[in-house]
């Protein structure tokens, strides 16, 4: 009987063996599970941060589409000043008349003049002769 005894032995022994490797493996399985789980959720997290940044840089560039847009629009403006006595006159020809680098102008129809600024000077031109 002790050779009987013995398998029983090794049986058991077997047996603990195997509960603590399928506890491991439990545990394995579980720190696998957690991590996919963190990684998942940083993955969607990164999604959300590039979402978002995708979409305030498409935003911009909309609102600079528009600017540009606009702006074209007011280039093919065509801007004609009329004096009460039929004079007509141009932007065109307006910025024909002012020296050159004038940053500002005020047209004054009442006292036909182009009132100009460059930098610090100022001065003034009649719109009609």
């Amino acid at each position: 009987m002790p050779a009987k005894k013995k398998i029983e032995e090794a049986v058991q022994t077997v047996e603990k063996e195997v509960k603590k490797t399928s506890a491991a493996a439990k545990r394995t399985a579980k720190n696998v599970a957690d991590k996919a789980a963190a990684n998942e959720i940083e993955a969607k997290k990164t999604a959300s941060k590039t979402a978002r940044k995708v979409k305030e840089a498409v935003e911009v560039t909309e609102a600079k589409v528009e600017k540009k847009v606009a702006k074209a629009k007011a280039v093919k403006l065509e801007i004609i000043v009329q004096s009460p006595m039929g004079g007509n006159i141009t932007a065109e020809e307006i910025a024909a008349k002012l020296p050159k680098g004038a940053e500002t102008v005020f047209v004054r129809v009442d006292q036909n003049k182009l009132w100009w600024i460059k930098g610090e000077e100022t001065g003034s031109i009649d719109i009609w002769e």
